[in-house]
């Protein structure tokens, strides 16, 4: 099987690049930075990105979340990991608490497989954006769906048409970074493995 090449949507991004927006993100919009490892997010879930942004308090002031608060109106929770708020045609949807939540909106329904929804993530490396609470997720889709994320944030398909490449990809990556010393990934070694050679 061929390895997808990243998009736009689901870009690849060079560990030390990776570790150096964990260092030097804005306050403004995020708190933490966790890697993929330390967190339960499904393989197909942006496959790409390299983790997940906590957003800031700061952030969620903004969309009127307090610590303590309660769901806007209108969500409804059908099971203890999924919540959803119809809004005319539209629909959000917050997902997971293993132990952070994912932000989504509907998405194409032709979409090529079994996820069609979008999230909302960084602009760096489509870098999802999760809640330690499902009621501060609910307040941010809801911010973000009325208001278009603010500047550095955005929604994306939240799986590639071609998801087994990219998680194929992302395996080669694995692959490719055990084996070769992470401080001597140079820049051609990258190109080699953006082109899907381990």
């Amino acid at each position: 099987m061929h390895a997808m090449l990243p998009t736009r949507d689901h870009p690849h991004v060079i560990w030390y690049e990776w570790k150096t927006f964990k260092n030097e993100f804005s306050p403004y919009l995020i708190e933490e930075v966790v890697d993929r490892r330390e967190i339960e997010l499904p393989k197909w879930y942006v496959p790409l990105a390299r983790g997940a942004a906590i957003p800031s308090s700061y952030l969620l002031r903004r969309a009127g979340y307090r610590p303590g608060s309660y769901r806007p109106r209108g969500w409804v929770k059908p099971h203890y990991d999924a919540l959803w708020k119809d809004i005319g045609p539209d629909c959000l949807v917050v997902r997971g608490g293993k132990p952070l939540w994912q932000i989504e909106r509907n998405g194409s329904p032709g979409r090529p497989h079994g996820h069609p929804n979008m999230a909302l993530v960084h602009n760096f490396g489509s870098t999802p954006i999760l809640t330690r609470t499902y009621q501060a997720a609910t307040y941010l889709a809801e911010f973000c769906y009325w208001n278009d994320p603010p500047a550095g944030l955005r929604w994306i398909d939240e799986c590639p048409d071609d998801f087994r490449g990219a998680i194929e990809f992302y395996r080669i990556r694995r692959i490719t970074e055990a084996v070769i010393p992470s401080t001597r990934i140079s820049r051609l070694e990258a190109a080699r493995l953006t082109r899907g050679k381990p």
